[in-house]
């Protein structure tokens, strides 16, 4: 019973109190913009690191961003973030070969778009921004319960009071804002539409460097989709590191299988994609991200619903990019700064 109740305020006495749930690029960059506004802005996240899709996997000694691997820049308001976070020291020009790869055949090298890491790993971005937030980690959000005065409380999955807020917004793939949001139409319904890919992730170090002259391959004919190098401060130099994405379709077709299954399925393919000869790694390691990409995004920036003070971003409101994220999260800002100066606070 995600929701109870249905009263609504029509006015605030004072500066509300503001619930994130999720502390992906889209919440984060929403808690961030709200900072100085609103006096308190919390932000839970069910993870123990901040990030989402940009969080990154550690198998022992070894790192690896293993999912969003770069981004690129269309809008101009991402452009001055962008532009900032490159001043601040925390994203870098990536200018990284990607070419189609099929069965060791190369072509359509990729040079002119311009792509951003985060340096010295993606997850920094998210890290950077949940330094202006307060953050609670290992939250897993699984209850709001409206109140009589138009109060959300909201509880985990342990049914643990985590406390009460005017405004919730939930930041959170499209599967959990719609569980949540149930008994809310105006934001259950169109993020229930939405449908997500499942994608299988491997991570895979080997003890020298392959002769593979590309940094990443976009891999036809092929379990997997994407293959890339991942290389990060601080890690020996002669390590090679490889980032496998599974396709869409392979992904769904072993989304439950054994993770050792998975693990030596995937590594037969990086062999076949690439035409090397079979090495053994020193590290491997899979993980299944059971909501990857959003196939049908709304088409709305965010959503809020006036009458019960709850709104929902993310990616798949807009565009499956770090981009459409974080362009969610500032349009979710605007519409809670809207809704206050409403209603008179």
């Amino acid at each position: 019973m995600p929701v109870t109740s249905r009263p609504y305020k029509t006015n605030f006495s004072k500066l509300p109190s503001v619930a994130i749930i999720g502390a992906g690029l889209a919440g984060l960059t929403c808690g961030t913009a709200l900072k100085g506004l609103i006096p308190t802005v919390k932000v839970f996240e069910k993870s123990i690191f901040p990030g989402g899709r940009i969080n990154r996997f550690r198998a022992g000694e070894y790192e690896f961003n293993h999912g969003a691997q770069y981004f690129t820049v269309n809008n101009p308001l991402f452009w001055n973030i962008v532009s900032a976070w490159q001043s601040e020291g925390i994203v870098r020009p990536w200018d990284g070969w990607i070419v189609e790869l099929e069965r060791g055949q190369v072509s359509n090298g990729d040079m002119a778009t311009q792509r951003f890491v985060g340096y010295p790993r993606m997850q920094m971005i998210a890290e950077y921004l949940a330094r202006n937030c307060d953050l609670k980690v290992s939250a897993n959000i699984s209850e709001l319960e409206k109140q009589s005065d138009g109060d959300w409380r909201i509880f985990n999955e342990r049914g643990d009071y985590l406390g009460v807020f005017d405004i919730v917004i939930i930041a959170t793939t499209a599967h959990q804002v719609s569980s949540l949001c149930r008994q809310v139409p105006a934001i259950g319904n169109p993020a229930d539409k939405v449908a997500m890919t499942v994608c299988w992730s491997g991570m895979f170090a080997f003890e020298q460097r392959l002769d593979l002259p590309y940094d990443a391959a976009n891999v036809l004919d092929s379990p997997l989709s994407w293959i890339s190098r991942y290389q990060t401060a601080g890690q020996r130099d002669a390590l090679d590191c490889w980032v496998l994405h599974a396709s869409p379709e392979w992904s769904q077709q072993y989304a439950a299988s054994f993770r050792g299954r998975v693990m030596h399925a995937l590594l037969e393919a990086f062999w076949e994609a690439t035409d090397l000869p079979e090495k053994k790694p020193v590290s491997s390691s899979v993980h299944c991200w059971k909501h990857a990409v959003p196939i049908n995004p709304i088409n709305e920036d965010s959503l809020f619903d006036e009458t019960e003070a709850i709104g929902a971003c993310g990616d798949w409101c807009t565009a499956p990019r770090i981009e459409g994220a974080v362009l969610s999260g500032f349009s979710m800002a605007d519409r809670v700064m809207k809704y206050i100066h409403k209603l008179g606070a």
